[in-house]
């Protein structure tokens, strides 16, 4: 099963947050041990102790009795603070840092080349896109070749300016750049009068 990491687990080796790999085994935790290899469907009462992840790059040595790039991913705990009846409790959540990779959010996928995507631009139910998701979505590909719709789409994102603030943003910049250009513009001429 394809998958992505989801946490910074140590940057230096590139496990880190949008790593992509594969799943090769898992290691389950002595509670787990005794299960039906057969069954369609087993139900754990905790996450493995580690998977094993074939990670498409890394920087990690080659770990003992592994192949290259193969590295065990182990659960990792957070601690959030919650209501519960009423009162604020400290909740700690032990889960493995990862997340199914077929498919992923412009968000996730910010920063990588992806070698084959399909892209869903349509507009969804929440109306909530704009020409920056629209832009990072489809510059994941290498080139137009690897890259493919999966609807049509509402040529009208592609028509709107994408933020009003980027907009007054533009304008304030804009304004700057015409005022400092009067004032060199004044200061080299008043240099030319004087000499």
């Amino acid at each position: 099963m394809k998958v992505m990491v989801t946490v910074n687990v140590e940057t230096d080796l590139d496990i880190a947050n949008g790593s992509q790999g594969v799943i090769t085994g898992l290691v389950l935790d002595e509670a787990d041990k005794d299960y039906n290899r057969n069954a369609e469907e087993v139900n754990l009462t905790r996450p493995p102790l580690y998977i094993l992840v074939k990670l498409q790059q890394t920087s990690s040595i080659k770990l003992p009795g592994l192949e290259e790039n193969k590295i065990p991913i182990t659960p990792m705990c957070k601690n959030y603070m919650g209501l519960v009846g009423g009162q604020c409790k400290s909740i700690k959540c032990r889960q493995l840092p990862l997340t199914a990779a077929y498919s992923f959010t412009d968000y996730r996928s910010q920063g990588q080349i992806i070698p084959y995507i399909i892209v869903d631009i349509a507009t969804p139910p929440s109306k909530g896109i704009m020409a920056f998701n629209i832009y990072v979505a489809l510059s994941r590909s290498s080139g137009r070749d690897t890259i493919r719709l999966l609807r049509d789409f509402d040529p009208q994102l592609l028509m709107q300016h994408p933020s009003k603030f980027l907009r007054s943003e533009d304008k304030r910049l804009e304004d700057l750049n015409e005022k400092t250009k009067w004032i060199w513009e004044s200061r080299i001429k008043s240099l030319y009068v004087h000499t």
